[in-house]
């Protein structure tokens, strides 16, 4: 059965797709993004984004990595080529939101609503990110356009989901501006097999409801055709109930509130036809309370300053050279470090890529060196290049070193932090072959990762406090294959069909305390395979699509003992749209449901995750003269 759905996901994701038109029912994305990517030789997937869900939700049906999810609404990260969740940077306008005190970022947090673009890029090149960019980095952006539309959608699904998403954008002469409001909320109460118990009865999970609010503020000006200032400000406010595992039915009022600011101004130059200035500065603060009847409450508090300014000089029509400097001020403070922590780290990048006269060849090289207080971590080096055989065929390769410094929690929790701790250090390499034209696109990767210095959390064998350390090396390594097809039937009905497939093994390719248990095992919680393959039909303003989406059996223990092994599943989602043209005015009503098979399955251990769900929205953009 297993081999059937992975070949399955295969053959239907080298089947057919239609040219779009310009007024488009369904976002497109692209599997191979069309568009040069920051980091030569490296590959990057566009990602849709509607305005409903987080970005946990969009990664979850749209892409092969495995996004560990405990349940809707709650803690979500994702595991990227079998790296940990905090190896997989999340930039949002070039400033990294991983949290300084455990590295890690909430993507259920994240609501696609308040983005304009998503991608994600493989690899750990120098460029990504001054820290923590090991497996690769998930890319969000904004950016104000010359509109005036005021846009209103609302949403009702099962498990009394509600969401009222509000946008207004203003353009007047040299001024842009966009107004986001967002108000989103749900039970959570769905019902579930609790394989737990014996007789396995159906019942309604507790204790799971979710409330978010929040409002994001874009300003825009251009001064003239060489200066432009951006601000963009977003608050988020967000307050769930923590659900218990299955088989514990004591109900301690488990619930976290979130809260987060976040503000970036920038200002870019075109200082002439060869020299680029971009100048920014931004503030990142997160509030998590957490609440528990049997504990204290625990109150943390994070704010990180950032001040960066890059340069990109076009030397020559072959040559292009680049340097930035970064300036971040981490500042923590905690139930398990009351006196609170800080660090200043300074960061210098530099970089040049070459392409060749005839355009067919392109190399790059950057380094970059990251000083955390006083002392240098190691420099992280890439190299890229790109070969275009033929002018639908293209080479790529990337070879980088990256590197992740401990988080303060890491460092400085009490008990249990460990101020010795080295920072993980990596080696990763990637080649892809690309082919690409009118209707078809296929990418081969083939990649290699190293860690050593992997940071872990284990048990204390005297205390039984869990203690950080740097505790094994870890290989990982895989192949890739995406493709896409287009096919335009006639003049008003276009077909595509996108897939992706994934297989990595991750092992322990050394323990440092003699873990035997875990040696050349496969890490826990990593599949074997991961895959997606989506059929999308257009007819004039009808849009329909279905999409399956299959993980593979995970590990749950270090010594990958199968008893305790999460089985396969395949997740079959569809949605049905249709697009209202009144004059200029616009009205998209969607029709959604997941898990059309019922499937029981657990992405976490004793997690349940819901049956076969619903979701309905409707959309309106309004243009003003």
């Amino acid at each position: 059965m297993k081999s059937a759905g992975l070949i399955s996901i295969f053959f239907f994701s080298t089947l057919c797709y239609a040219q779009s038109k310009d007024t488009t029912v369904w976002k497109a994305f692209e599997l191979i993004a069309p568009k040069a990517t920051s980091n030569t030789g490296a590959v990057k997937i566009n990602m849709p984004l509607s305005s409903g869900g987080s970005l946990a939700d969009v990664l979850s049906q749209y892409s092969a990595l495995f996004v560990k999810s405990y349940s809707p609404g709650n803690l979500a990260s994702t595991s990227m080529r079998g790296m940990g969740a905090q190896h997989t940077a999340v930039l949002w306008n070039g400033i990294n939101l991983q949290s300084c005190m455990n590295s890690n970022i909430d993507l259920n947090l994240l609501p696609v609503f308040f983005f304009d673009q998503a991608a994600i890029e493989t690899g750990a090149n120098a460029s990504a990110s001054a820290n923590g960019a090991i497996a690769g980095a998930i890319y969000l952006s904004n950016d104000v356009a010359p509109l005036n539309m005021t846009s209103l959608e609302a949403q009702l699904g099962s498990f009394h989901q509600k969401s009222l998403a509000f946008s207004h954008q203003l353009s007047v002469k040299k001024w842009s501006a966009n107004t986001r409001i967002l108000l989103r909320s749900a039970d959570n109460d769905f019902k579930y097999v609790n394989y737990y118990l014996a007789e396995k009865p159906t019942e309604r999970l507790k204790n799971s409801e979710l409330q978010q609010g929040g409002f994001m503020q874009e300003i825009k000006y251009t001064l003239n055709k060489k200066h432009q200032l951006y601000l963009n400000y977003w608050y988020l406010e967000t307050s769930r109930n923590l659900p218990n595992a299955m088989g514990i039915t004591s109900n301690n009022n488990e619930h976290q509130d979130d809260f987060s600011h976040k503000l970036i101004a920038q200002h870019s130059a075109q200082l002439n036809a060869k020299t680029e200035l971009v100048n920014k500065v931004s503030y990142i603060n997160e509030k998590i309370n957490y609440f528990n009847d049997l504990l204290s409450p625990a109150f943390n508090t994070a704010n990180n300053y950032i001040a960066e300014s890059q340069c990109k000089w076009k030397i020559t029509p072959q040559f292009e050279f680049g340097a930035s400097i970064n300036y971040t001020y981490q500042q923590a403070h905690t139930d398990g470090y009351r006196n609170g922590k800080e660090r200043h780290l300074f960061s210098l990048w530099s970089g040049i890529v070459w392409w060749s006269k005839n355009k067919l060849y392109k190399l790059s090289f950057g380094n970059r060196q990251l000083m955390a207080n006083s002392e240098m971590t190691p420099s992280s080096p890439d190299l890229g290049a790109e070969i275009k055989l033929h002018p639908k065929l293209k080479l790529k390769a990337n070879l980088a070193a990256g590197f992740r410094i401990p988080s303060f929690n890491d460092l400085f929790w009490q008990a249990g932090g460990n101020a010795d701790l080295k920072p993980e250090v990596s080696r990763k390499s990637e080649l892809t072959t690309e082919y690409k034209n009118a209707e078809f696109k296929l990418a081969l990767t083939g990649f290699y990762h190293h860690v050593s210095d992997w940071i872990l959390w284990t048990p204390d064998p005297a205390s039984q406090i869990w203690r950080a350390s740097n505790a094994k090396t870890v290989t990982s390594q895989g192949a890739e294959i995406a493709s896409e097809y287009k096919w335009s039937i006639s003049k008003f009905h276009f077909v595509k069909f996108s897939g992706r497939y994934q297989f990595v093994r991750s092992i322990n390719t050394s323990v440092y305390f003699n873990d035997s248990a875990a040696f050349m095992k496969q890490l826990f919680y990593t599949p074997l395979h991961t895959g997606f393959a989506q059929l999308n039909y257009q007819y004039k303003y009808l849009n329909f699509s279905v999409g399956t989406v299959y993980t593979g059996s995970v590990f749950t223990t270090a010594d990958n003992s199968k008893d305790n092994a999460l089985p396969s599943y395949c997740l079959v989602n569809s949605s049905l749209s249709y697009l209202f043209n009144v004059k200029k005015h616009q009205a998209l009503v969607s029709v959604s449901a997941f898990n059309l098979g019922n499937a029981t399955y657990q992405v976490m251990q004793n997690r349940p995750m819901p049956l076969r769900n619903y979701q309905i929205s409707i959309k309106f953009n309004i243009k003003h003269d």
